[in-house]
Order: C-alpha cells, then sequence, then structure tokens
C-alpha cells in the first residue's frame, strides 16, 4: 500500500491544479516599484530627495534584491561625479560601482527605498544624473520591476545686496568678470523698482558670492534661492497707460501741447496710448499721445 493510495485520482489531480494555481498567483502577483515624482532639477549644491516605494503585491512574505546603479549624461568628457545616498548611509558616486541589498517585505505592504541625489558644484546646466534601481525577487527571477530618477542641473537665481544707486553698476562688473571667466553666469536682472539689489541667474552661486566679496558696492548675496516667481513680474514690462482711468486729468510733459492739461477721454492699452481732451482748445479736438507722455494730477472721483 502506498501513501497515495488512501486518495482517489481525482482528489490528488485537484491538489496538483491548487499547487499550479497557487504558483501561478505567486508569480501574477509580484513586485512593484514607484515614485510620485521621478524626474527633478536642482542647483549646484543642492539635493534632491526621492522615497521610491517598494511594493510586494502577493499575500507572502518575499526576500527582494535591489540593486542600485549610475548613470552620468554630461557635455564634459569626464563629468563631475554626483554624490547619491541611500537609506541615509550607503554612497555610491562613480558609475562603474552598484549597491545591492537585500529586503524583506510583508505581503501586501511596501518599504521605502529613500534616495537622495547632490548635484555638484562646477555642473554644468542639463548634466544629469539617472539613478537605475532594479528589484527582484530572490526565489522568482520573473517576478521583477524597475524604475529611473532623473536628476538634471539647473541654474539658481539668487539675490545680491548692493548699495543703493550702484546696483547698475555692479550688475555690469559682475557681468564683465562673468564673460571673462566663463563662470556659467546667465543672466542678471537689475529691477528699477527694487533698490539696494541685483538678481543673479548662475550655475554656481558660491562663486557669484566669491566675486561679490571683491566687488566694490556689493555687499553678497542673500543666503537661499530666490523663486522665479519672485522676479518674474519684473520680467513683463509694464504699461505706461496703467494706473491712467478715462476722467482723470493729465499735464502733457512732451509733443507740441507740452505743459497742456487735458482729461483722458479714452485709452488704448494695446498700442499704450491715451487720448485726451485739452482743457485750453476752443473746440474740443481729441488728442492720442503716448502713455509715458502724460503725467496724472488729479483722479477722476
Amino acid at each position: 500500500m502506498g501513501l497515495l493510495d488512501d486518495f482517489t485520482e481525482e482528489e490528488i489531480a485537484e491538489e496538483e491544479k491548487e499547487i499550479e494555481k497557487e504558483e501561478e498567483e505567486e508569480k501574477e502577483e509580484g513586485i512593484l516599484l514607484k515614485c510620485d515624482e521621478n524626474k527633478k532639477s536642482i542647483p549646484t549644491r543642492e539635493e534632491a530627495n526621492y522615497d521610491v516605494k517598494l511594493i510586494n503585491s502577493s499575500s507572502k512574505t518575499k526576500e527582494i534584491d535591489v540593486k542600485i546603479h549610475l548613470l552620468y549624461s554630461s557635455d564634459k568628457e569626464e563629468p563631475i561625479p554626483w554624490r547619491i545616498k541611500l537609506f541615509e548611509i550607503e554612497t555610491i558616486s562613480d558609475p562603474s560601482d552598484s549597491f545591492t541589498k537585500t529586503i524583506e517585505v510583508k505581503g501586501n505592504d511596501e518599504e521605502i527605498i529613500p534616495v537622495e541625489v547632490s548635484a555638484p558644484e562646477g555642473a554644468s546646466y542639463g548634466d544629469k544624473a539617472e539613478v537605475i534601481i532594479d528589484a527582484t525577487s530572490s526565489k522568482d527571477v520573473l517576478s521583477s520591476d524597475s524604475i529611473t530618477l532623473i536628476t538634471t542641473a539647473r541654474p539658481a537665481v539668487v539675490a545680491m545686496k548692493t548699495q543703493i544707486n550702484q546696483e547698475k553698476n555692479v550688475a555690469d562688473y559682475i557681468a564683465s568678470w562673468a564673460e571673462d571667466k566663463d563662470m556659467g553666469v546667465f543672466s542678471i536682472l537689475v529691477p528699477k523698482p527694487v533698490r539696494g539689489y541685483i538678481f543673479v541667474e548662475a550655475m554656481n552661486p558660491t562663486m557669484v558670492d566669491e566675486i561679490s566679496d571683491g566687488t566694490r558696492k556689493a555687499k553678497g548675496i542673500i543666503e537661499g534661492e530666490t523663486s522665479i516667481k519672485e522676479v518674474e513680474h519684473f520680467l513683463a514690462p509694464k504699461l505706461a497707460v496703467e494706473g491712467i482711468a478715462e476722467g482723470d486729468i493729465v499735464e502733457l510733459s512732451a509733443g507740441p501741447f507740452k505743459g497742456e492739461k487735458a482729461r483722458v477721454a479714452q485709452i488704448d492699452e494695446d498700442n499704450d496710448e491715451i487720448t485726451v481732451e485739452l482743457f485750453e482748445a476752443t473746440v474740443p479736438i481729441p488728442v492720442t499721445v503716448r502713455g509715458d507722455h502724460v503725467r496724472v494730477l488729479e483722479k477722476e472721483d
């Protein structure tokens, strides 16, 4: 009598089907890597932080081999190494290196893989680091997933403090120096409404700060990056007719009617012009002038 003699052929076949079904389900319910945002751009000497979710969608606990390696993309023949920090402990910066760790994830649960990517000082615009993460079940190589985190170097906008009324002189000096030394300065903004400050867009704010130390009338950069939203309103030219309303009393400051007073009859924002009616004219003839050729004397109630 054999051990299987107590079971019918139908029962044995049914048991085999159950085992095959469990194995098939185990393959279908596997491993998934997810990240809410896998592409970021950062200034040099700053960090991009990623929380990568390692998800085990099967009902059984799995040991998962996580392998991480690095790729650089740069116009330079020898790219400056980026620092990649993993699990808040391990660090890799050489593309020839890789990092492997086995993580146990319970069934229908997830673990977080924290990744910190630091852009190096001296990186060029568009330099890129790609962190490639592969996750594979230790017992089932078919159960796997992969994700790539892409971090790109970009310029930062920093505010530099200057002596009041010396903003343009400081900007001219910084621009001349940056051009001679190829410092990666992309633009310098000197907004008239802001006294005592200029804004510099550069790949290496630290170098800009060092230059400001030796620049007369400059007082160094303000710590931290300035948001582009804080300065973008300076980039759009302000209309001369802005603030002028129909019915306002104005004085003409240019043209053949210079010094004459008039009332605003119509405003043309598209052409930045206004139409006025002169007070001293015998017949009220409309006259069209540029918005910056008038001075408001009295606002319409």
